[in-house]
């Protein structure tokens, strides 16, 4: 069996040990950074009544406890999935992040619906004509798209839109989802659209994802070409490959049959790998250039408001998030590669 249950617990207890630690350095540095989120909670008092609203707000917050005493609080109450309500929206924490989550996701699986096929096929074809003209254009354009700055290409793709009066920021025309009935179900809003038949909504929500996805996807697929060229080129000088083709195997069986099979781990792999790198790109192209809601624009509302445990809460989601990704991304390698074992 490539999967045993001692890799699965050592992997879950590996991902505990990092959500703990990651728990406590976003808890110290947040909590310990200028600005008192008890004045936030009790509203910004003013007066001569100040000073006790702002230091019952701290008991209600526990952040008169020593540090000592809150870290390990927190800890647990990370653990048991509990961060308390949010200090700006007055909501439990979890729930608004959520809520936020959806829009990134939807931006990033569109994001890697474009950059990982399209980077694997001119990858493919770079190493099948390796040495030529077409090989050298297509590795000069993968070091061009792993180099190019996200946010850069995002403001500029943004500058073009915005000056041919096409819509590209948020995430839906909300006239016209009220004019159409338009409803989330799910919080993906291209396929709330599908369900719905409302094919216009679709389209919007289309072409406000496809810009700043095109320009997160820069990187996953400029890195993804660079790779899938050596991997493919490592398969075409293996044996079993040279025999196949002694045997008489078509020429088209070996190279999209047994060369793509090969690769497929190395895809899969590499794309857990890079997720990381996406995610952190979506927040900020999302939030600062395109204007979206999701999970950036949630962090700096956060920031700006003081509201420690909604900024706590993001970073503990988005690592279990990445443990989770990264984790499924060994588990399909190994499932479909004979060679590895977990």
């Amino acid at each position: 069996m490539p999967l045993s249950l001692n890799y699965l617990a050592k992997r879950l207890l590996w991902s505990m040990l990092v959500v703990v630690g990651v728990a406590v350095l976003s808890y110290l540095i947040i909590v310990l950074s200028p600005g008192d989120p008890a004045v936030k909670w009790a509203g910004n008092p003013r007066g001569a009544n100040a000073s006790l609203a702002i230091e019952l707000a701290r008991k209600e917050l526990g952040l008169q406890d020593p540090i000592y005493v809150q870290v390990p609080r927190f800890v647990v109450n990370v653990l048991t999935g509990n961060l308390g309500l949010s200090i700006f929206y007055k909501q439990p924490v979890f729930p608004v992040i959520t809520s936020n989550l959806t829009s990134t996701l939807e931006l990033l699986l569109i994001t890697y619906l474009i950059a990982i096929p399209t980077g694997v096929l001119l990858g493919y074809f770079s190493a099948v004509r390796r040495g030529s003209r077409v090989d050298d254009f297509i590795q000069q354009l993968g070091v061009l798209l792993a180099n190019t700055p996200t946010f850069w290409l995002g403001s500029a793709l943004f500058l073009v839109l915005v000056t041919h009066e096409i819509p590209s920021s948020g995430r839906v025309d909300y006239v016209l989802a009220i004019e159409t009935g338009f409803q989330s179900i799910t919080g993906f809003y291209l396929l709330d659209s599908l369900v719905q038949g409302n094919l216009r909504v679709f389209l919007d929500v289309l072409v406000r994802l496809l810009p700043p996805a095109l320009a997160i996807s820069v990187y996953p697929m400029g890195l993804m070409i660079r790779v899938v060229r050596t991997l493919v080129t490592e398969v075409l000088l293996e044996d079993y490959i040279r025999v196949s083709v002694a045997l008489g195997v078509k020429k088209r069986r070996i190279l999209w049959t047994f060369t793509l099979r090969a690769v497929m781990p190395g895809v899969i792999q590499l794309s857990g790998i890079a997720f990381a790198y996406s995610l952190v790109d979506a927040m900020v192209v999302e939030s600062v250039v395109f204007g979206r809601p999701g999970l950036g624009r949630l962090l700096i509302d956060a920031l700006n408001s003081s509201d420690f445990r909604i900024a706590i809460g993001l970073i503990v989601v988005v690592t279990v998030f990445y443990l989770v990704v990264n984790t499924l991304a060994d588990v399909v390698q190994a499932l479909t590669d004979p060679r590895v074992r977990l």
